[in-house]
């Protein structure tokens, strides 16, 4: 065990955290202060995957942010304005995302997205603040999707 390999695992699993404990355990969740804060002294043990990261310690979890965010239906608007094309114009932010929804989050949750474009191959998301970008340029490019949000 390893943080990383940790923090993978619940991501995938789609929890926000990861913890590593006494070595070799791994621990998924949501909520990092469950039983609340401990001294940081109190994680000493090495990973067995890594000596040089710190895995824990006895009833201590190193937690980690995963990237992972919850996503519930009906919260995000959001239309299919073009098909097969991309914005000519810089995105404000790029990403990598697992699906349109996810990408719609990270639109949401960045505040001033107006517009995001997802490659449906790679998964890149590139977020836009301006509705307007869609008159300064579009190219047609197979395999790109253009959504505003409602």
């Amino acid at each position: 065990m390893e943080n990383n390999r940790c923090l993978l695992h619940c991501k995938e699993l789609d929890y926000m955290y990861s913890g590593t404990q006494k070595t070799r355990e791994c621990w998924c969740g949501d909520d990092p202060y469950q039983y609340g804060p401990a001294d940081v002294s109190d994680c000493n043990d090495q990973c067995i995957g890594d000596s040089e990261q710190i895995c824990g310690g006895a009833w201590r979890l190193s937690v980690y942010a995963t990237g992972y965010l919850p996503f519930k239906k009906g919260q995000i608007q959001y239309q299919l304005v073009s098909n097969s094309s991309i914005l000519t114009t810089p995105p404000n932010q790029i990403l990598t995302s697992k699906s349109k929804v996810e990408c719609a989050l990270y639109c949401e949750i960045s505040g001033n997205c107006k517009v995001f474009v997802i490659s449906t191959e790679t998964g890149e998301c590139s977020l836009y603040n301006r509705y307007t970008v869609m008159c300064e340029g579009v190219q047609h490019e197979q395999g790109f999707q253009v959504y505003m949000m409602k």
